[in-house]
């Protein structure tokens, strides 16, 4: 019998805990890339990147230190599973736009916060290569690989109930977003994710799903930004957005239930043979 690798909720936290850790050591390390002349263009995506780097490295040396197999399933999903899942994914896209709205943008603490987020972006986006390459390619792997593959994965493997160890895994995944509306955004994204994880296990999927969310919040802001159009404005926009909320439960719902009708079928047949 293989002996997989488990973690539980204070473990997982523990392990978060460290990754936040690293990340305000990040700015140590900013420093010194940039004290040795490092291009501006390669500091986020290394900077983004160590964290994560050291920690799959302690993960992998604990594990191996324990003899413990880190089961990431690279397998891809059936054709018609990603149009599926694809098409739950924008509905929740906009389910989490419309959520995440609703955190206040303004006031003393919360005003200063989103302002600073819009200038780091603004910032970052001068570097379009290296920021969308990180944002789009590097941050749904390492992302993945550590919330989905290791944390939700071991938390099922040690058999928690996949209801508490998706919700418990994404709201860690938002919470190391370290603002409110990518807390929120993290939890709803990052639970959708996670059934999709428990339907699939494959990590393939996950990250393929990251990828989209990611690029469709990217590309939709690089647009508003270099688009400062008044036609854009929310009170130009006629749209019933409770009807197109609904619409999206509905699809989402449906598709749910599809994916778990697959996954029992898939499982009686495991039985059968």
């Amino acid at each position: 019998m293989k002996n997989y690798f488990k973690i539980n909720y204070i473990e997982s936290i523990l392990l978060i805990v460290g990754f936040i850790v690293l990340n305000f050591l990040n700015i140590v390390l900013r420093k010194l890339l940039i004290s040795i002349h490092l291009p501006e263009s390669m500091i986020f995506s290394i900077s983004y990147t160590l964290p994560f780097i050291f920690l799959f490295f302690f993960i992998s040396h604990q594990a191996q230190k324990k003899n413990l197999i880190i089961d990431l399933s690279t397998k891809f999903s059936p054709w018609y599973i990603y149009f599926v899942i694809f098409f739950m994914m924008f509905c929740m896209i906009i389910i989490n736009e419309y959520i995440s709205s609703l955190v206040p943008k303004e006031g003393p603490i919360l005003g200063n916060m989103y302002k600073e987020i819009e200038e780091f972006l603004k910032e970052e986006v001068k570097n379009p290569i290296p920021f969308f390459s990180t944002t789009i390619l590097l941050a749904p792997i390492c992302e993945e690989v550590l919330f989905r593959g290791i944390i939700l994965n071991g938390m099922l493997k040690n058999k928690i109930h996949p209801i508490k160890a998706i919700l418990f895994s994404s709201f860690l995944f938002g919470l190391t977003h370290m603002n409110p509306w990518q807390l929120v955004g993290g939890m709803i994204i990052g639970s959708f994710i996670g059934f999709i994880y428990f339907i699939t296990s494959s990590i393939i999927d996950c990250i393929l799903l990251h990828v989209f969310n990611n690029a469709f919040a990217i590309f939709t802001m690089f647009f508003f930004i270099k688009n400062e159009d008044p036609l854009l404005s929310k009170k130009e926009v006629n749209i019933n957005i409770g009807f197109i909320l609904i619409i999206a439960f509905i699809i989402i719902i449906s598709g749910s239930i599809f994916l778990l009708k697959k996954k029992k079928e898939k499982i009686q047949n495991k039985i059968q043979f």
